[in-house]
């Protein structure tokens, strides 16, 4: 193991710690770009990554009682049968010996990274998150509303480990602005983890995942984590929102 797999690692822990999203918008290009590691491992790598990560801030939300339940099962009854179809679509295209399927892949990554991109942008300048609620019990609303957007965010990370933070959280506050933010974040991050780990178990299944990298990575993200969240009470949200933003529509364009 060098030591640039644990620097990415601090990378990517410290932007999570500092904003609390970006995560899978960062890490799998920065596999890609950098170690030059295949899409496919990235993404399986890149999820089980977050499932490990996601599992710790969820138990804490947990503890805290800021986590919704009702809204948690309507978005993983979608997310989950979702992701493992993506992750059933790439093993078939693989058996398939599709030449062009790490091409397909990087170019689907790099196109969720743009939505990724546009939509921690539109946060940053709009903060809708400011003119939520603070109701502390979830009206039961909109549940084939919510499965859709557990579909597509499974559908997102079945794919290319993208999607289930940002954009889900973002549909969210569409549907649910009289709760308060902390529930839709513990809601998500537990949602996150349960879709993360099903996703990593489904490419891991079919060889998807390097271990050692795996390792390497959470060696880094630890401190950087801790440093980040220290900071992020200090640095203004919507220049690291805008700077985050910018960052992951580079990775983008450089996929491509």
């Amino acid at each position: 193991m060098d030591l640039m797999t644990p620097a990415m690692g601090f990378v990517v822990g410290f932007f999570v710690g500092l904003t609390g999203m970006g995560g899978g918008a960062l890490m799998t290009p920065l596999l890609v770009l950098t170690l030059g590691v295949s899409p496919s491992v990235a993404i399986g790598t890149d999820l089980a990554y977050a499932a490990l990560t996601k599992a710790v801030g969820a138990w804490q939300h947990w503890r805290q009682d800021t986590v919704e339940p009702r809204l948690v099962l309507y978005l993983a009854g979608g997310s989950l049968p979702a992701s493992l179809l993506a992750v059933g679509i790439v093993r078939w295209l693989q058996k398939a010996h599709w030449a062009g399927l790490d091409q397909l892949m990087s170019r689907l990554l790099a196109s969720v990274l743009v939505v990724v991109a546009i939509s921690l942008g539109w946060r940053a300048l709009v903060d809708p998150q400011e003119k939520l609620g603070k109701l502390d019990v979830l009206p039961v609303r909109y549940p084939t509303s919510i499965v859709l957007i557990g579909a597509l965010g499974g559908l997102m990370v079945g794919f290319t480990s993208v999607g289930a933070g940002t954009l889900v959280m973002a549909l969210l506050t569409v549907f649910y602005r009289d709760i308060s933010p902390v529930r839709l974040v513990g809601s998500d991050i537990l949602h996150g983890a349960l879709l993360a780990c099903t996703a990593a178990l489904a490419h891991m299944a079919i060889g998807h995942l390097d271990l050692d990298l795996l390792l390497g990575l959470l060696i880094g993200s630890v401190p950087g984590v801790l440093l980040g969240s220290h900071l992020a009470t200090k640095a203004p949200g919507q220049i690291l929102r805008l700077t985050l933003a910018l960052l992951i529509l580079v990775s983008a364009v450089k996929l491509v």
